[in-house]
């Protein structure tokens, strides 16, 4: 039987432009701090701007692995692997066994096997076999097949740590990272795990991205790379404060005119099985669309949700010092959810700037809004709600 109060969300890991953790993240937004820094592209492909939210690319001293890790993996499975790090060196407890879960939220594979003049020599060399051969040898790094898998991302994180139960990754959208987070905490409530770790990925700065954006309908929002990760466990490992999902609404493929009705209806369903409605939400984190159809669309749907509350719940996003994070924005949205009702606050955007302030009803929606239409919505509540 399905029972949602027995699981809570700890162990927050974040890993931004911002910082390594949802506190230095909150601080950036409110100082309005400038967390971009030069992209390094040999010419921007995103019109009037030469930066990006870039991270450092964790080495294996960092990541707490054997280098020949690396030479498996490339930046998106490095950031999946230090957000899991980061998330489960707070967790204060032993990790990892047949009952831990992973379920993960990754971007789209953005890189070419072969550099093109790679491609163009091998035109060139096709009819002699040792050219071939002898080009493959200089121009392909070992093991370059696995390191351009997304799967390696799960398979790195799950022998790190142990994670042998229940798993699940989902791709590409926005809607990955609270599909993982939804499906991770019903595998623990359902006693399918006895902890599963969520987590998500933002794609790494690349010139391959663009071509990937525009074809979605891209209006220009500035990348961002970066790792969200938290622990769903059941109520006896997690501290009683801790927050915990008390609803959660989904939809997938809306699309035209029907893509406002289905977020509305997500959110609806959300707060229903919250047990609360549009009143008894205090923040709301819409998710950074960057399509501008999906963006009109989140914004009818919120209006329609809220039109009768007697006060309207305040909203912010991160992006401003984050980049759109892709499937892990929505999460970091979560993790910024968890530090807010931790502390009893809130932020609230103000034209350009954020300002913090009181939360005063402990209860939080995030929002998911993929390009194809998928849609996620979730009510977090804090241990007072």
């Amino acid at each position: 039987m399905t029972n949602l109060d027995a699981v809570r969300l700890t162990a927050p890991g974040l890993y931004t432009a911002a910082g390594p953790d949802p506190a230095a993240l909150w601080e950036a937004l409110v100082a309005g701090k400038n967390t971009s820094r030069p992209s390094g592209l040999p010419a921007s492909p995103w019109p009037g701007a030469v930066d990006a939210f870039l991270v450092d690319d964790p080495d294996a001293a960092t990541l707490g692995v054997h280098r020949r890790v690396l030479r498996t993996s490339e930046k998106q499975a490095r950031m999946a692997l230090y957000g899991a790090r980061l998330s489960l060196g707070g967790h204060g407890g032993p990790v990892g066994g047949e009952r831990w879960g992973l379920y993960l939220g990754l971007p789209t594979v953005d890189e070419e096997l072969l550099r093109f003049s790679a491609l163009d020599g091998l035109r060139r060399a096709a009819g002699s076999p040792d050219a071939v051969a002898a080009l493959y040898a200089r121009e392909v790094p070992p093991f370059s097949g696995l390191s351009h898998l997304n799967s390696t991302a799960a398979a790195h994180v799950s022998a790190v740590f142990g994670l042998t139960g229940a798993m699940a990754a989902y791709s590409p959208f926005s809607d990955a990272g609270l599909q993982a987070l939804v499906d991770g905490v019903l595998s623990v409530a359902e006693g399918e795990n006895e902890a599963a770790v969520i987590g998500a990925v933002g794609p790494k700065v690349h010139p391959l991205l663009l071509p990937q954006y525009e074809e979605l309908g891209w209006d220009g929002a500035i990348p961002g790379e970066g790792a969200a990760f938290l622990l769903a466990a059941r109520t006896p490992d997690a501290p009683a404060a801790a927050v915990r999902l008390a609803g959660y609404g989904r939809a997938f493929g809306a699309d035209g005119a029907g893509r406002t009705e289905a977020i509305a209806e997500a959110v609806r369903t959300a707060l229903r099985m919250a047990g609360t409605d549009a009143g008894g939400i205090g923040w709301v984190l819409p998710d950074a669309v960057w399509t501008p159809d999906g963006r009109r669309a989140q914004r009818a749907a919120l209006d329609a949700v809220f039109a009768g509350a007697a006060e309207r719940p305040a909203e912010c996003t991160t992006a401003t010092a984050t980049g759109v994070l892709g499937p892990a924005h929505p999460l970091a949205h979560v993790l910024l959810a968890l530090h807010g009702l931790a502390g009893g606050r809130r932020l609230v955007a103000d034209g350009a700037a954020v300002r913090e302030e009181d939360l005063d009803i402990p209860r939080v929606l995030a929002l998911a809004c993929g390009v194809r239409g998928q849609v996620c919505a979730v009510v977090l509540e804090g241990g007072d709600a």
